[in-house]
């Protein structure tokens, strides 16, 4: 009975030392464009916990582009990886800011329907893009513009969704052409749909993985923005210096076990 007793008390103490840890980890809403391997930084961080370590409990919320943009805005979430749609609205005057990015190249391939071997025959066709305003949306007119076409005349886009929509819509014919990111170009290059450009070839720096941050959420909390580029930063490096590991965490995030 008094070893119960001892081993009792003893599991309340451990309780009792850990539950403030657990609440003092602030909630985080954090929005990703779409499941990308520019993601990836992020979600090595959580599962390695990179983030609690700062003292974060971070939820990741699938949102759109342009979309996830309105949230940041509208406090829905606190930082956004649309790193095009951030980079747009501070163009426009709208106080917001990269404070992290994950790539300095963009990670977009133009694949089309397994007819369509160029740009040019794309001409009276649609495209697809995940939303209006978005990285996605700005450098398939800059792909078409710089071929000679002109964006929503000669050439189409609709929206379609994410990454897997857009994929979805590329197999039942939807669509006529979309820019993807890896792994979804080559599984698809294999099913005999072609690569008809890389956006790296129209814009060699374009920012990636970024995260996107209201002057305001900077100026009142800016020990929390630093924690959270901390973790990230702290996913990236693992990435690079853990290259079996990332791969696992990699094909887990795709579901891919190829």
């Amino acid at each position: 009975m008094r070893l119960k007793s001892v081993v009792f008390f003893a599991a309340l103490s451990f309780l009792a030392a850990v539950s403030p840890l657990s609440a003092q980890l602030k909630k985080v809403r954090f929005s990703v464009s779409a499941v990308s391997i520019a993601e990836v930084p992020f979600r090595i961080a959580n599962i390695k916990g990179f983030y609690r370590d700062e003292g974060l409990d971070v939820e990741v919320i699938l949102i759109r582009g342009a979309v996830g943009m309105q949230a940041l805005l509208g406090g829905s979430v606190d930082y956004t990886s649309a790193s095009g749609s951030t980079i747009a609205a501070a163009v426009r005057g709208i106080p917001v800011k990269l404070v992290f990015i994950a790539s300095a190249k963009p990670q977009f391939d133009l694949i089309a329907q397994p007819q369509i071997r160029s740009i040019a025959d794309l001409k009276g066709k649609h495209v697809g893009i995940s939303s209006r305003g978005g990285a996605v949306d700005l450098l398939t007119q800059l792909i078409v513009q710089k071929n000679g076409l002109v964006p929503n005349k000669d050439v189409v886009s609709l929206v379609v969704g994410g990454q897997e929509d857009t994929v979805l819509a590329l197999r039942a014919g939807r669509i006529a052409a979309a820019l993807l990111t890896p792994p979804r170009p080559l599984i698809l290059q294999r099913e005999g749909f072609n690569r008809l450009a890389y956006s790296g070839d129209y814009m060699p720096s374009y920012p990636s993985g970024g995260i996107g941050v209201t002057d305001e959420k900077i100026k009142t909390s800016p020990n929390d923005v630093l924690a959270f580029v901390k973790g990230s930063v702290r996913g990236l490096q693992f990435a690079r210096q853990n290259p079996a590991e990332a791969k696992k965490i990699l094909s887990d995030y795709f579901n891919i076990k190829d």
